[in-house]
């Protein structure tokens, strides 16, 4: 019927380890299941908590705020005062700031990380173990017209649908109201957002997190019958292999220039599988993504929707173009939802962070490997949820007006924050050439300065934050390009080799895509090597340990155009 049927069960999670029959342990264990499952959630989204007691104090453990659930630590679940929690159950509603200090003072130390905001439910809700989590079948079948009547004849009282609102402590009141009056109620059901299960046990709370999929799935698959669930057929035919790679090649980089925000980097993801190029290249997909997320966490790392090509915008002047008109109509789109608080702050970010490429793939961006690859499975969700809602009846989402609330909601827009600060090179890329002695020195200082390095011709892979490139640097084009599939482009190339100018100039090339001048730095004696075209600064430096910090001093200068400098 739909991707959603076939999408991967697991991603990469941290071992679960031995199970001891604490509270915590179990917990921790839970969101390991849970977020590895990506039927049950994505990167970074959902939250878990235990209640037991320490010492003589009732105590709530909370996944902290924006942890990923496949990778988190005891450290992840910090200990709150029950008691203090169900003070506010039937207390006159605070507003969001407010609610987030008022959970925060019920730390039982002070040196923990910040909870969820969903706490309140957690603590409400009368059970031992309560999760949350986005499952793509759940939200799918929220999406669709007839969703409600159709969760009710699958669910019963089993289930509370629940319409879609910002979770605040009113949100928390009416849900544990909601419970309490329908004893046999097992699952909440919240529209364009995901579930919350409970049970007096960990397995039994896990498990009912995978009954309320599987009975969603059954859902969909009734509301289907009949239905092709292609998306009305391909609207554009995918290009053969050799063609879509030579494509890719040249629009990567304009990409990564017209995607950057000022002056700050950017790592773009590409996704080329058959299902992303089947959805792009579809009549109905790329249309309905314009309709909002398939889930909230969207609005922090896509937005409320992606920037959808034409195969007329498939040039370097077409990308440039529609992203102009992207800009365009965000700012629009601001301007007839944003509230007063909003407009205080202005736009968030009016640069698009997923593009869909008819024929090619769907190209994703963010300030590291990491950030970009969430933006992707973020929005991979969206095209599933899409999918499988249009195969079941239609797929509706978030209002703009709804987006818009969310992406300035104040909690919304704490969450980002919540991230340690990026070094000086963050969301830069550096392609390093040549194995010398100086090699694992430059290459280690440009990671501590937050940069992204590609590294050809440096032996055997001996770094894990490192990508090595196969291509072999006598076939500098075949560098090159390596380089972009895997960054979408490079900002600096550092020559350790001093022997072959033609990788300077394939690296022009793409600086000139990119639109910005990039940065050639070559470390060691030069021989006298000088580069005088465009959009290159050239950089000489001949002692590597300062390689890294001469490149914070460029990056962080504004662009002079090409220059020596033999300093």
């Amino acid at each position: 019927m739909s991707s959603l049927i076939n999408v991967p069960t697991t991603r990469a999670a941290s071992s679960p380890g031995a199970v001891t029959g604490s509270p915590t342990d179990e917990v921790l264990r839970r969101s390991h299941l849970v977020g590895g499952n990506l039927t049950l959630t994505r990167a970074g989204g959902g939250n878990f908590s235990a209640k037991g007691v320490v010492g003589d104090v009732p105590v709530l453990w909370m996944s902290s705020w924006g942890c990923d659930g496949a990778a988190t630590t005891a450290e992840d679940f910090p200990a709150l005062r029950l008691d203090d929690l169900l003070e506010l159950r039937h207390a006159v509603p605070l507003d969001g700031p407010a609610m987030v200090e008022r959970i925060a003072a019920t730390a039982l130390t002070a040196d923990q990380r910040p909870p969820g905001i969903e706490t309140l439910t957690h603590a409400f809700l009368p059970a031992a173990h309560v999760d949350h989590c986005h499952p793509d079948a759940v939200i799918s079948l929220t999406c669709i017209p007839d969703g409600r009547e159709r969760a009710a004849a699958e669910f019963g009282d089993e289930a509370i649908w629940f319409d879609y609102r910002q979770f605040d402590m009113s949100v928390a009141q009416e849900l544990a109201d909601r419970v309490a009056a329908q004893p046999g109620c097992r699952f909440v059901l919240l529209a364009n957002h995901g579930i919350f299960t409970w049970a007096d046990t960990s397995d039994q709370c896990y498990r009912n997190s995978l009954e309320a999929v599987a009975r969603a799935r059954r859902a969909l698959g009734a509301a289907a019958r009949g239905r092709s669930g292609d998306l009305g057929g391909s609207a554009v035919r995918p290009l053969v292999a050799d063609q879509a790679d030579d494509l890719l090649d040249e629009l990567l980089p304009v990409l990564r220039g017209a995607m950057r925000e000022d002056r700050r980097g950017i790592v773009l993801s590409t996704d080329t599988s058959p299902d992303a190029v089947r959805f792009v290249s579809s009549v109905r997909g790329p249309e309905l993504t314009q309709a909002g997320p398939g889930c909230p966490d969207s609005l922090v790392t896509v937005g409320y929707r992606p920037l959808a090509l034409t195969p007329t915008d498939l040039t370097a002047e077409g990308v440039r173009a529609a992203i102009g008109r992207y800009r365009s109509a965000y700012a629009a789109m601001f301007e007839r939802h944003a509230d007063a608080a909003a407009r205080r702050h202005g736009p968030r970010r009016d640069l698009p962070r997923v593009v869909l490429l008819p024929g090619l793939g769907v190209v994703a961006g963010g300030a590291d490997p990491a950030q970009a690859a969430i933006c992707a499975e973020h929005f991979a969700q969206t095209r599933s949820v899409i999918e499988a809602a249009d195969a079941a009846g239609g797929y509706r989402s978030l209002t703009e007006r709804q987006g818009i609330a969310d992406e300035y909601w104040p909690l919304m827009r704490l969450k980002p924050l919540l991230r340690t600060a990026p070094g000086r090179l963050a969301g830069s890329v550096v392609l390093v050439a040549g194995a010398t002695e100086a090699t694992g020195r430059v290459v280690a200082d440009l990671h501590v300065a937050g940069a992204n390095v590609a590294l050809a011709g440096g032996g055997e892979p001996s770094r894990p934050d490192v990508v090595h490139l196969r291509a072999r640097l006598s076939a500098p084009d075949a560098v090159v390009r390596e380089a972009v599939r895997a960054f979408g482009g490079f900002d600096v190339l550092v020559d350790l080799t001093g022997v072959d100018d033609r990788l300077l100039h394939a690296a022009a090339a793409v600086f000139a895509r990119q639109g910005t001048p990039g940065i050639f730095c070559t470390a060691g004696p030069t021989g006298g090597r000088v580069y005088d075209g465009e959009h290159v600064d050239v950089l000489v430096e001949e002692d590597p340990s300062m390689v890294a910090e001469r490149i914070i001093v460029a990056t962080t200068e504004p662009p002079q155009g090409s220059t020596e400098d033999a300093s």
